[in-house]
């Protein structure tokens, strides 16, 4: 009890820091990764993660675990699985979630390191967890679920890069999409699994690989979901290499509209590989059915090797907020989730501004924050809005018409991070409308309701909080509403 009530201090401290988020999920303390396991179970929604649990770095993988009403207000709850067993003695790594006659079973990857002569191998291994409750997890006597990355026809697959399982049930089988690498071109690839009771898996097919590079060489974190009529499998590609403006971060957050076939096992694109997310940090996004129907993915709101100046307080890593998927003209598209608008008060709220040149508004500041606009381009050539502002720091969204690039600068954002990320993003009827989420340390841009979403961590100092709109050529807003938002700590 004295334990837990001095973690409990500790945790209280951190949302205190100057970079904690208010209203995204962050571990109470240490480092966080990918999302894993999102499911809604007895009433509520659980999120599990990648987590350390003993610093705020990167080092032997757990799941953590909090559960929400609403997507929004997590509640942390004791970590779900911790390293125990020799398939997982050095990591329990990536996963998903499924739920069965009132279970909880979660599917993840076990990760050992094993000597053999004067070498180390890395072994990566599918194994089965399940729950009464959803909080208190047993391994199944039957792990490795599945043992191996199989070898097929004249492919090998990579053992140490065979990751990351997504399970889900179609019709009265039960089908698991995994990460891996063909090791001959070290291509990445995506393998299908088939199982009548979560125990005792066959291998499918190859159901998707990349070819002579071009997408990476590895996929990690695969999922898979139905939308309207189209299958979505998403990816997480490591090794892509930057073309021109496109794949600049380490690694990249994808998708593939197309059809599975079940029999055969595999999936026939009908496009080219888009991003979830043209800014900095978006990876790893885990994807779940609501209970109303709605597919929402929730992404870790990093990448790799970066400086993350949070680890001086104890802390490191962050979750995205929780984003709609919808396929339109054969192209996801993600928005906030509805709920978000339960965060919001003390809206301001300007309608019918002419713009042409510098302004700011009376009242529309902060660190914390929603701001949503459109604004008519018809007689301007530009429009650019440097959020929080101040007169040494500034992170500056602009949009250019004639290039119709909507670019996001933060090479003046704060401590620590650099750069600039763009993506196309044509007009209709030459308006431009912005839902922004600003949280402490991140920024999140949706455009033209999803058609584009550039993510961002920052670091500015507690007195960067002014917004000020530049356009070039005569602009008009049609409308502006800023909100402040809730803390999902103050309760």
């Amino acid at each position: 009890m004295f334990l837990a009530m001095q973690i409990s201090a500790v945790a209280l401290e951190i949302t205190k820091s100057a970079y904690y988020p208010s209203f995204h999920f962050a571990a109470p303390a240490n480092w966080i990764n990918d999302p894993n396991g999102l499911v809604f179970f007895k009433g509520e929604y659980h999120l599990f993660y990648q987590h350390n649990p003993q610093k705020p770095e990167w080092g032997p993988m757990h799941w953590g675990h909090a559960v929400s009403p609403d997507m929004i207000n997590w509640r942390h709850l004791p970590v779900a699985l911790a390293p125990s067993k020799p398939y997982d003695k050095d990591g329990v790594w990536s996963g998903s979630a499924i739920v069965e006659d009132d279970l909880l079973y979660l599917l993840y990857t076990g990760n050992a390191q094993i000597k053999n002569n004067d070498k180390t191998e890395v072994h990566q291994t599918q194994n089965l967890a399940m729950s009464k409750d959803g909080i208190n997890f047993g391994k199944s006597a039957n792990n490795p679920v599945i043992k191996m990355a199989p070898h097929y026809s004249n492919y090998v697959f990579s053992s140490e890069n065979f990751r990351d399982p997504f399970v889900w049930k179609q019709d009265d089988s039960y089908f698991a999409l995994v990460g891996t690498q063909y090791e001959k071109t070290k291509d990445g690839a995506v393998l299908l699994f088939k199982s009548k009771d979560l125990r005792n898996w066959v291998f499918i097919n190859i159901t998707a690989i990349g070819s002579k590079g071009e997408m990476g060489y590895m996929w990690e974190c695969p999922n898979f979901v139905h939308i309207g009529g189209e299958d979505v499998l998403m990816i997480s590609p490591q090794g892509i290499k930057p073309h021109g403006k496109m794949f600049l971060n380490k690694y990249q957050s994808g998708w593939f509209v197309g059809k599975l076939d079940y029999d055969t096992g595999k999936f026939k694109q009908k496009g080219p590989f888009g991003l979830f997310d043209h800014g900095f940090d978006f990876y790893a996004p885990q994807v779940m059915k609501t209970p109303d129907g709605r597919s929402v993915i929730i992404g870790w709101l990093d990448m790799w090797d970066t400086k993350m100046p949070e680890k001086a307080d104890q802390w490191a890593g962050m979750m995205s907020i929780p984003r709609e998927l919808k396929v339109v003209n054969g192209k996801v598209i993600t928005t906030p989730v509805t709920e978000l608008k339960s965060m919001r008060y003390d809206k301001v709220s300007y309608t019918n501004q002419a713009l042409n040149g510098e302004k700011a508004f009376n009242n529309i500041r902060g660190d914390v924050y929603e701001l949503e606009t459109e604004i008519d381009m018809t007689k301007a050539q530009s429009l650019c809005i440097k959020l929080r502002f101040s007169p040494s720091q500034e992170t500056v969204l602009s949009y250019d018409k004639n290039s119709k690039i909507l670019k996001l600068n933060r090479d003046k954002s704060g401590q620590a991070l650099t750069g600039e990320r763009e993506v196309t993003l044509p007009l209709t009827d030459n308006l431009l409308k912005l839902r922004i989420f600003s949280d402490k340390s991140s920024l999140e841009v949706f455009a033209n309701d999803g058609q584009a979403v550039m993510s961002s961590r920052i670091y500015p100092d507690k007195n960067a909080t002014g917004i000020k709109f530049i356009s070039q050529g005569e602009a008009k807003i049609n409308y502006l509403n800023f909100y402040k938002l809730k803390s999902i700590h103050e309760k």
